[in-house]
């Protein structure tokens, strides 16, 4: 949890200078020593370590969204739920374990909320310019060799 900590301050100190890229691998960092350290942090102190992860995954979404990479933000609240699926899918949880789960879930899936209202027209706008991007580069080699 010391890595996590250190890591996830120096990205704060990085988001606060406007250092968003910086951020993002900071806190990508941390999010790796959480996860590394998740299965014998959470049966010491569940609490401590799901709200690791949880904050990671957060921070990471905030650090995209200044960037304005709101495709990316998106993705971190998709993983986030997705992480905590897998864990409470785990057949040694206990009630209070769930419990705490579920909590992390709906904080995450309220922020997520927040997100989309403020952010839905520029998630749609992104994800219209990749897939066109998308279509382009693949027909370009039919275009290409046509030639």
């Amino acid at each position: 949890m010391q890595d996590w900590e250190r890591l996830t301050r120096q990205a704060n100190r990085a988001y606060s200078n406007h250092a968003f890229t910086d951020a993002v691998d900071l806190n990508r960092q941390a999010l790796m020593e959480a996860e590394r350290s998740f299965d014998e942090d959470f049966y010491r102190d569940a609490e401590s370590a799901v709200a690791a992860a949880a904050v990671s995954f957060l921070n990471i979404a905030e650090s995209y969204t200044a960037l304005g990479d709101f495709i990316s933000a998106n993705t971190q609240f998709e993983c986030a739920v997705n992480f905590l699926q897998t864990i409470i899918a785990r057949p040694d949880m206990d009630t209070e374990q769930r419990d705490l789960i579920m909590r992390t879930a709906t904080h995450i899936r309220f922020e997520w909320e927040l997100f989309t209202q403020s952010y839905s027209k520029e998630v749609s706008a992104q994800s219209r310019a990749l897939i066109s991007s998308l279509s382009n580069a693949v027909s370009m080699p039919a275009t290409m060799a046509r030639h």
